[in-house]
């Protein structure tokens, strides 16, 4: 059997790979363009619900605007908004008069379809609220999930509906003597915290 010079087998192999994508690999390249699409919808869509418990920690009124249409629609519990800048209204002024407030996004299951998406992801709230009419507090621990539709417009995800699903709920009386002595919590420094420096956004 003859030998084949390695340059020879090379030339060989580079020119049946040009043949066979030509011929015959186009369905595998159109699919992987497809599935990197997909990776990158996912990803886009995930960074804003990221978003979502940093502009409520941060207080960040327009970082939650930007992650809806503006005719966006939330079920929170029994109560429905209208619209996105209604439930930002409702969220920043409901943050604002907490004394501390932490949340987490988990757990993100997102299915896309084209230029829509829908998905579910776990959130944890732990929230430090002045009991009404008392100087003394309430802590609240809330497990719920967000199931969510998007849709994507002149080439930016966003959301389009909200329901919030609760599931697991305490509430707990703080006395002010306990919070002045057993709570540390961090400044509440809105956009100012350094975090918006690193990223070069303020």
């Amino acid at each position: 059997m003859p030998i084949i010079p390695l340059r020879g087998f090379i030339k060989a192999v580079v020119i049946l790979s040009f043949f066979a994508g030509v011929i015959g690999f186009e369905p595998a390249q159109a699919q992987t363009h497809a599935e990197i699409r997909e990776l990158l919808s996912k990803q886009a869509i995930t960074e804003l619900l990221y978003q979502y418990p940093r502009s409520i920690d941060r207080l960040d009124r327009e970082l939650l605007t930007s992650i809806a249409h503006q005719e966006a629609k939330v079920e929170f519990g029994k109560t429905v908004f209208p619209n996105w800048l209604a439930y930002t209204d409702f969220m920043m002024k409901a943050h604002a008069e907490m004394l501390g407030n932490n949340h987490r996004i988990t757990n993100i299951l997102i299915k896309v379809r084209g230029d829509t998406a829908v998905s579910e992801s776990s959130g944890t709230a732990t929230l430090l609220v002045r009991q009404e009419g008392k100087d003394d507090y309430e802590e609240r621990l809330m497990h719920s999930r967000y199931l969510d539709k998007w849709s994507r417009r002149g080439g930016k995800w966003g959301l389009d509906h909200r329901q919030t699903v609760m599931d697991y709920r305490v509430v707990k009386p703080v006395s002010a003597a306990d919070v002045k002595q057993m709570y540390v919590m961090g400044q509440r420094t809105g956009t100012a915290d350094p975090s918006y420096s690193l990223f070069g956004e303020k």
